[in-house]
């Protein structure tokens, strides 16, 4: 049988236009069901889909999600991060880069419910989905370290950067988090703009603490 090109570039957009209906079904899932209400049956009636294609091109449900997590804006981008502008970013020095990508993943994750969402559910109610979603959260980190060139410091401060990232994540958790079911946080209220303005400003005393010399 003779290998046909135009036959195999069809089948190749219809396995991409499969994979992305699934990925699209996914979010549709967890946007109206939340982490509870994803499972491989939804997702393939969501798509319209045989479930065997989810296994197919996925491998299972946490591969799926693990996919749909590192092709969507679930977790802010190192771009986002370090404020989409490449340039001026570079021009910072060490410390406010580093600043800056702390104080842009504390208002990423806020403006992101969903991922707020992943959070709780990770912390009360763990499943391989909430691990596989969460494996993006190593983005910040990489981001640090790819972006802000700590090389270019006077010393090594990479166990202070690591510290910090791991220190602004846990706080950016908890009070993303409590904002969804207990706003009120010693007198701060966690709805409102002024709060989140003085939790950047922490980050921001934080960061100069942990960087100097």
């Amino acid at each position: 049988m003779l290998d046909n090109p135009e036959s195999r570039n069809r089948e190749k957009r219809d396995r991409h236009s499969t994979q992305d209906a699934i990925m699209a079904a996914f979010e549709s899932v967890l946007l109206r069901d939340g982490v509870a209400g994803l499972g491989v049956n939804a997702v393939a009636q969501e798509a319209g889909i045989n479930k065997v294609l989810i296994y197919r091109y996925f491998g299972d449900l946490p591969g799926l999600a693990r996919r749909w997590s590192a092709s969507s804006t679930f977790w802010p981008s190192e771009q986002e991060l370090i404020g989409n502008d490449p340039a001026a970013f570079a021009r910072l020095s060490v410390e406010d880069r580093v600043r800056t990508v702390m104080r842009n993943y504390l208002d990423a994750i806020r403006a992101r419910p969903l991922t707020v969402e992943l959070l709780a559910a990770e912390l009360m109610n763990p499943t391989d989905i909430t691990r596989a979603l969460a494996d993006g959260m190593a983005k910040p980190g990489t981001a640090v370290g790819d972006f802000t060139r700590l090389n270019e410091a006077d010393r090594d401060l990479t166990e202070q950067v690591w510290k910090l990232t791991m220190l602004v994540n846990m706080i950016t958790a908890y009070l993303a988090i409590r904002q969804r079911s207990n706003p009120m946080y010693f007198g701060h209220d966690l709805t409102e703009d002024e709060s989140w303005a003085f939790f950047r400003d922490t980050v921001d005393e934080l960061t100069a603490r942990f960087l100097l010399p």
